[in-house]
C-alpha cells in the first residue's frame, strides 16, 4: 500500500468515512499538508501549513495526480474544510491571518498530526485508541445529525424514516397526502430514498405485474398498485430533475408487459417548481402539487384520471 493508500486508511480508522478511494481529496490533503513522499516514512511528516495551490502542485509533482487549477476549490472543500468540521484540520485564521492573505494556510490539527506521524510504527494502535477516545467520528456526528432530522412516514401499516431533504419530503407528501385522496387503499410496491434507493422494493410483485427489472433504471420514485381498479400508479417526485417526459413514458410503455393500467403522475412541491418543468411533461399524464393536495392537473385525454391504451 502506497502513501495515498495509507492516508485513506487513516481516514477510515478515525471514522471520517466508511469507504475512501484514492481519489479522496481528504486523503490527498494529508499528503500535501505533511509533505510526505513515497520514499519517506510517516515519522518524517511535517505540518508547517500549506496553501491549496501549493498542495496541488506538490500532489502533481510527487504523486502524478494531474489535478488542474480549476480543482483547487474541490481540494479545499472536500479536503481541509470538510476535515475541519471534525477536528482533523485547521487554518490559521485564529492567528489573525485573513483568508485572502498570502500567509493563509491549512494544517492538520495537532492531535491528528501526531496520529499520522505514528502510522507506520508499533504505537499506532495505541495512538489511535487515544485519539478516538477524545474525538467523535465524522460518521457518528453525521448519523446523529441525520437521526434528529429524519422524516417520519406512515403509509398503511408501513412506518419508516426518510433522510432529510426536499426530495424525500415530497415522497412523504405523496404517500400521506396524494395516495389517500387519489389512490386510496393502493398497495405500496416501491419507494426510494435519496440515501437508500430501494428503501421499499417488492421486486417479485412488480415483476409479476409486468414491470421487468430491465426497467429498474426508469422506475419512478413511488409505485402504488390499486388492486380494485387494476391500476399501477407510477409517481415521480420532482424537485430538480426528471418529470414524466414523453421519452420516459414511451420507454416504460414499450417495455411494460403486464395488464394493469398505467397511471403516470408527476408530483411537485409547489407552483414554482411545476412551472419550470411543465413544458417537459408528457400528454395523457397527471400532475399533482403538494401545496394544493385536493387538486390534480390532467394533461389532456378523454378522462380525468386513469390508464390509456398504448
Amino acid at each position: 500500500m502506497g502513501k495515498l493508500g495509507d492516508a485513506c486508511q487513516m481516514l477510515k480508522d478515525v471514522g471520517f468515512a466508511k469507504s475512501i478511494s484514492e481519489k479522496s481529496m481528504a486523503a490527498r490533503f494529508i499528503l500535501a499538508a505533511t509533505k510526505v513522499t513515497e520514499d519517506m516514512s510517516w515519522s518524517q511528516a511535517t505540518n508547517y501549513g500549506v496553501q491549496i495551490h501549493e498542495g496541488l502542485v506538490f500532489l502533481n509533482d510527487e504523486y502524478h495526480t494531474n489535478l488542474k487549477e480549476n480543482t483547487r476549490e474541490s481540494l479545499r472543500k472536500q479536503g481541509p474544510k470538510k476535515m475541519a468540521t471534525v477536528g482533523l484540520a485547521r487554518d490559521n485564521v485564529s492567528e489573525g491571518i485573513a483568508t485572502n492573505s498570502k500567509n493563509y494556510r491549512w494544517f492538520l490539527s495537532d492531535d491528528f498530526f501526531e496520529l499520522v506521524r505514528h502510522f507506520d510504527d508499533e504505537s499506532y494502535a495505541e495512538s489511535l485508541a487515544r485519539f478516538k477516545a477524545t474525538h467523535l467520528s465524522r460518521m457518528s456526528l453525521q448519523a446523529d445529525k441525520r437521526k434528529k432530522a429524519m422524516i417520519p412516514v406512515k403509509y398503511s401499516d408501513f412506518e419508516f424514516e426518510l433522510t432529510p431533504g426536499k426530495h424525500n419530503q415530497l415522497h412523504k407528501e405523496i404517500l400521506e397526502q396524494f395516495a389517500p385522496r387519489f389512490a386510496g387503499g393502493a398497495r405500496l410496491l416501491y419507494v426510494g430514498d435519496t440515501a437508500e434507493k430501494d428503501l421499499k422494493f417488492e421486486e417479485s410483485a412488480l415483476e409479476s405485474l409486468g414491470f421487468p427489472m430491465t426497467m429498474h433504471d426508469v422506475i419512478p420514485d413511488v409505485v402504488l398498485f390499486d388492486e380494485k381498479r387494476n391500476w399501477l400508479f407510477l409517481i415521480e417526485a420532482v424537485s430538480s430533475v426528471g418529470p414524466m417526459s414523453v421519452d420516459r413514458v414511451s420507454r416504460i410503455k414499450a417495455e411494460y408487459t403486464g395488464k394493469a393500467g398505467l397511471v403516470f403522475v408527476t408530483a411537485f412541491q409547489d407552483w414554482s417548481v411545476y412551472k419550470k418543468f411543465v413544458g417537459n411533461i408528457a400528454w395523457e399524464t397527471e400532475i399533482w402539487i403538494a401545496d394544493f393536495p385536493d387538486h390534480m392537473i390532467h394533461m389532456n385525454g378523454d378522462r380525468f384520471m386513469g390508464p390509456y391504451s398504448n
